[in-house]
């Protein structure tokens, strides 16, 4: 977790990361974890990052 934005990083720090909302299925493309949807608001626990849903599934 960074210090000044709470946002949590990715594996790699620069790597990008499509990360999906539960809520509304916004994709957002970021090196970091959302704080909170941008579209609805919902909070970053709503998140999952793409793909992974697949390896979960496996």
């Amino acid at each position: 977790m960074t210090d000044k934005t709470g946002a949590l990083r990715t594996r790699a720090a620069e790597t990008e990361t499509t990360w999906q909302c539960l809520t509304c299925h916004l994709e957002v493309v970021d090196t970091v974890l959302p704080r909170k949807c941008p579209r609805c608001g919902a909070s970053r626990v709503k998140f999952v990052e793409v793909g992974a849903q697949a390896e979960n599934e496996a």
